[in-house]
């Protein structure tokens, strides 16, 4: 009623029902809510990982749910009256719904109001109205942050005191991309899919939790000095970061992506986005496909850059493309598909489970076999510095369970799948013993302590021997005292 003027309503309806077309393919298909983080990950994916949504399912369900109501809008027709009586009747209408709505409310409120309380998801269903309402929240919210970026840690030095030798520190940070705990053989999984972790003597913690379910969400917080309950995308858009911190105190920070972005986490630091027309020709037959890199061409000539820094300690950060879907079979060289037969399409609700299982099981081991070549590319530098990789996914992924797949579901109604995250740490012998670190063995006696999101800021604090108020012992990883801090896991 509010929009039932000429030349108004129809183009009103028309759009309504191709939002609502879309967001109820996307919800029965994948079981996808359209919050505020999902309106991040529309906005902030790129196009080639959009396109991989694009299947004929879509298509015929745009034909059914849009196309055909679509058709039906075009031959109805009205007749208007003057606008001033159009405006009378609209109102009146109005009036007489909340009037309607009001008693009816107000008649079994004590009823509604449990239902709201006991069951606040069912209000995400509502299509295509939450849509709207959560593209509202994420405009006013991006809207309302500023440029100006707080410091925070303004008292933090670099501490030299208690490292050995005067060593270099170089350290690698890889974020990984929809890997889910339960797919890694070094947790228990019964395929193996951590061969070269398991050669170098990794520590895969077996409780490690994500922050968030989306990147949008997940990626901004992992270098946050924000605790996942505080967080919010406002908040952490308003401080500086621990990459931030890292860089002022003179560590050279560098961030590499074969994702979509880092979501405004290295905006203040060197930034290399990887992309398939840098890499040279005779890379490219094991390094792209179909237009896209795999991630191994993250440490493309990295080794170089290192050797070009002039500073002491080195942070480099390199996001990968991981195990994002819904074509898992595109994540992985054709070498690496040893567990057959994958599925190869890019609509999984589609798929038969053990193929789709196959598929993701791939880009696992593919993962496996780059953060071990990204650990003998540390191993290579031993020589001058003391080596360390932390790797966590952003979040998990949900792979049919309870007819839900891919990822994004508010963390309250998100399954453990899509939660509890693959997560591993290797270090150098020296790295340990010069900077008073725990060693691999003591890490892998507290491989079943939870851990999150929350323990990246303050780990890297502790390893890099930074010393500030804001820094939490108990929140470093590689802390090697326990026995006097207690060890606070999970998330907080």
């Amino acid at each position: 009623s509010l929009v039932s003027y000429r030349y108004l309503l129809k183009t009103v309806v028309a759009v309504v029902i191709v939002l609502a077309a879309t967001i109820s393919y996307f919800s029965m298909r994948y079981g996808t809510v359209i919050d505020y983080n999902m309106i991040g990950n529309i906005l902030e994916t790129d196009i080639r990982e959009a396109g991989e949504l694009l299947s004929l399912p879509l298509v015929l369900h745009y034909l059914l749910f849009a196309g055909l109501p679509l058709l039906l809008l075009q031959q109805v027709s009205i007749r208007w009256r003057t606008p001033l009586k159009q405006c009378a009747i609209n109102m009146a209408a109005v009036t007489v719904a909340l009037a309607i709505a009001g008693i009816t409310i107000y008649g079994n409120y004590s009823s509604l109001v449990l239902i709201g309380r006991q069951h606040k998801y069912l209000r995400m269903v509502i299509n295509p109205t939450y849509g709207l309402y959560s593209a509202k929240k994420y405009y006013q919210i991006q809207h309302k942050v500023g440029q100006t970026v707080t410091p925070i840690a303004e008292d933090a030095v670099l501490e030299k005191h208690g490292i050995s030798g005067k060593r270099k520190l170089l350290g690698i940070v890889v974020v990984g991309e929809s890997a889910r705990a339960k797919e890694f053989s070094l947790n228990g999984y019964q395929r193996d899919t951590n061969p070269c972790l398991a050669r170098e003597q990794a520590v895969s913690f077996t409780k490690a939790y994500a922050s968030g379910t989306s990147t949008a969400e997940a990626l901004p917080c992992m270098f946050s000095h924000l605790k996942r309950e505080e967080y919010s995308a406002k908040k952490a858009a308003g401080y500086e970061n621990i990459l931030d911190i890292l860089q002022r105190l003179g560590v050279a920070v560098l961030w590499r992506d074969n994702n979509s972005s880092s979501k405004g986490v290295a905006k203040r630091i060197p930034y290399e986005k990887i992309l398939p027309s840098l890499i040279p020709a005779g890379e490219q037959p094991d390094l792209v496909r179909d237009g896209e890199c795999f991630d191994m061409a993250l440490l493309l000539n990295l080794q170089q850059e290192i050797d070009q820094n002039p500073n002491d300690n080195i942070l480099i950060v390199l996001h990968q493309k991981g195990s994002h879907g819904p074509a898992y079979w595109k994540r992985h060289p054709d070498s690496f598909c040893r567990f057959t037969s994958e599925y190869r399409g890019n609509a999984p609700q589609n798929s038969l489970t053990a193929e789709l299982i196959n598929a993701y099981d791939n880009t696992i081991l593919y993962t496996d076999y780059f953060l071990g070549q990204t650990i003998a590319l540390l191993k290579k530098n031993a020589a001058d510095y003391d080596t360390f990789l932390l790797y966590m996914s952003d979040h998990g992924e949900s792979l049919g369970e309870k007819g839900i797949y891919l990822h994004s579901l508010p963390y309250f109604m998100a399954p453990e799948e899509q939660k509890h995250i693959g997560a591993v740490v290797w270090l150098s012998e020296s790295c340990a013993r010069n900077r008073g670190v725990a060693n691999l063995k003591t890490l892998l006696a507290r491989r079943e302590q939870p851990i999150s999101h929350d323990h990246i800021f303050h780990s890297l604090l502790g390893i890099y021997h930074v010393r500030s108020t804001i820094y939490k012992p108990q929140l470093d990883i590689f802390h090697i005292d326990q026995s006097d801090v207690p060890w606070r896991g999970g998330l907080g």
